[in-house]
């Protein structure tokens, strides 16, 4: 039995998943969560042959996760089951030791296939991965940019960093929670393919948009 741990913080999503696993037969779903920060801990008490990994989890960005499961478990494969491929999210997610990436929203054949190939030990990128990381090349290039891929309220967060704003600070101001602050950052690092306020702050200076006026926004 192949052992797999789920870690994606839709609760419908992981009973798919669930369901497809039992389905197909082979497989033992040892342990799922919704929280980035049980992984490491389940993965280290489980030792799974496969984790399934959500890119955009609640409490934590699943690049990081990624890292940390490497490193506690360099045997477990990785693959990324996200919604959106965003400019720089693949590769961060590959430099992390992600073993591959497919959508969440492609057919249950496609994710048996993707399993079956990093199992294998080989590097698998759906088509539609793929698909979508060339219009994000052919949007950049044709001058659309890496910020329109931001919300109006992503944008506004990012002035908000570049301005020194932690993640308190961000809530106390857009009477948000720091739940909901600390999860826009996250999108914004998983979109623009950074690491930390630092390089938020530095691209928002390069690219313009540190000095854009604020646009009122619920998003």
């Amino acid at each position: 039995m192949i052992k797999v741990v789920v870690a994606e913080d839709h609760a419908l999503v992981r009973q798919g998943i669930s369901m497809l696993l039992a389905a197909t037969g082979g497989f033992e779903l040892v342990a799922e969560t919704a929280l980035g920060s049980e992984v490491e801990v389940l993965v280290a008490f489980h030792s799974p042959d496969l984790l399934l990994l959500d890119l955009a989890l609640g409490d934590s960005s699943g690049i990081e996760v990624t890292r940390k499961v490497k490193k506690v478990a360099p045997g477990t494969k990785v693959l990324i089951v996200t919604g959106n491929v965003y400019p720089g999210s693949v590769a961060n997610a590959f430099a992390a030791g992600a073993d591959g990436f497919v959508l969440k929203h492609e057919q249950g054949s496609e994710l048996l296939e993707a399993i079956q190939a990093v199992l294998a030990g080989k590097r698998y990128v759906s088509q539609q991965v793929s698909r979508s990381l060339d219009n994000s090349v052919n949007g950049r290039s044709s001058g659309h940019g890496l910020t329109q891929t931001l919300t109006q309220r992503e944008q506004q967060i990012v002035r908000m960093i570049a301005k020194g704003g932690s993640n308190q600070e961000i809530a106390d101001t857009l009477h948000i929670s720091v739940l909901t602050a600390r999860k826009h950052r996250q999108n914004v690092m998983l979109k623009l393919g950074l690491h930390n306020g630092a390089e938020i702050a530095a691209y928002a200076i390069q690219s313009g948009l540190a000095a854009a006026p604020d646009v009122d926004s619920n998003l």
